[in-house]
């Protein structure tokens, strides 16, 4: 018999929580970029995806658990206009897990890696469907929308390491494709229609992701820095800068499940950083690790944020 405290947990689970995943494998990539950068032994990025792999499980647990138990509130998410972008962050979580543990995980990493790519491409062509079927006003759309398709842009990063140049090009033209889509409806929607509600203003944060993990799935593929590659991420520092002005009103919001969508694109900026410096044949220097120690605390802090939510049960208000 399930306590009333699990059985509480369990019915407010949040579909967004699976972003916790990725903010906590963001964390371990900037710290396996850090380890790389100054040839120090993988302690603090293997740990932090261990502890990644730990909340996959238990969040995924909690959630087929309210999937046997409360069905309806899972088909309300999956309803639900914004958070079904959410739904991808489970294949993304195993693209990214499969990343992660490819030096010590091996045919695991590798069967992760490639069910998430799979899955993400299914949930690509549902959500994408859902979208030319549904009729639902300019003002509804949001950053968020950028998680189903372009989610595949990180599979390259796994793809061509292990061989599979025809793989990582494929998902890399899909996730191009409706990036540059989105991010022309995700503009239009900001800039003529009124601002976004306060749960939903973290979500700026993910148009910092799409060209970050762009250029260095680039990178994996063409092997080098090229013009596209310093267009990639150059844009990814455009988007850095437009973001700085919002930190006032980000640091105003009150906690949201949400506050998740600040960790990965943020992480994701970070290496794309360290990466462009070494193709230079330049060492990281410390705004590098400026950088990476800001988004590290606030990776943690919204870590701890939430476990303070759930002990409270807060989650069940949003």
């Amino acid at each position: 018999m399930t306590s009333p405290e699990r059985e509480s947990l369990c019915a407010h689970v949040p579909l967004p929580l699976f972003a916790s995943v990725m903010g906590l494998s963001g964390l371990a990539m900037i710290w396996h970029a850090v380890e790389t950068s100054w040839s120090l032994a993988p302690v603090v990025s293997t740990s932090v995806t261990g502890l990644a792999i730990l909340v996959f499980v238990a969040v995924l647990m909690l959630y087929a658990c309210k999937w046997l138990r409360y069905r309806d509130r899972v088909k309300a998410e999956l309803q639900h206009p914004v958070r079904i972008n959410f739904l991808p962050t489970i294949s993304i979580n195993l693209i990214l897990l499969g990343i992660l543990g490819e030096a010590w995980m091996g045919p695991v990493a590798t069967g992760l890696w490639q069910a998430g790519a799979a899955l993400q491409l299914v949930l690509t062509i549902l959500i994408v469907n859902i979208w030319l079927n549904a009729e639902r006003p300019a003002a509804s759309i949001n950053p968020a929308w950028f998680i189903p398709a372009v989610g595949n842009v990180l599979v390259p990063l796994a793809a061509m390491p292990a061989g599979h140049e025809l793989v990582a090009w494929f998902f890399l033209s899909i996730g191009l494709f409706f990036w540059v889509i989105l991010g022309t409806l995700v503009f239009y929607r900001l800039i003529t229609k009124a601002p976004l509600e306060a749960a939903m203003q973290p979500t700026l944060v993910i148009m910092l992701a799409p060209p970050s993990v762009a250029f260095m799935a680039w990178l994996a593929i063409a092997g080098q820095l090229d013009g596209a590659g310093h267009l990639l991420y150059f844009i990814s520092v455009l988007s850095f800068l437009i973001l700085i002005p919002q930190v006032p009103r980000f640091a105003r919001l009150t906690f949201f499940p949400s506050w998740w969508a600040y960790t990965f694109p943020l992480a994701a900026f970070t290496v794309a950083s360290f990466r462009f410096t070494e193709s230079y044949g330049w060492s990281p220097g410390p705004l590098h690790l400026l950088l990476a120690g800001l988004v590290s605390v606030l990776i943690v802090l919204v870590a701890i944020r939430t476990l303070i939510a759930i002990v409270r049960g807060e989650l069940a208000g949003h």
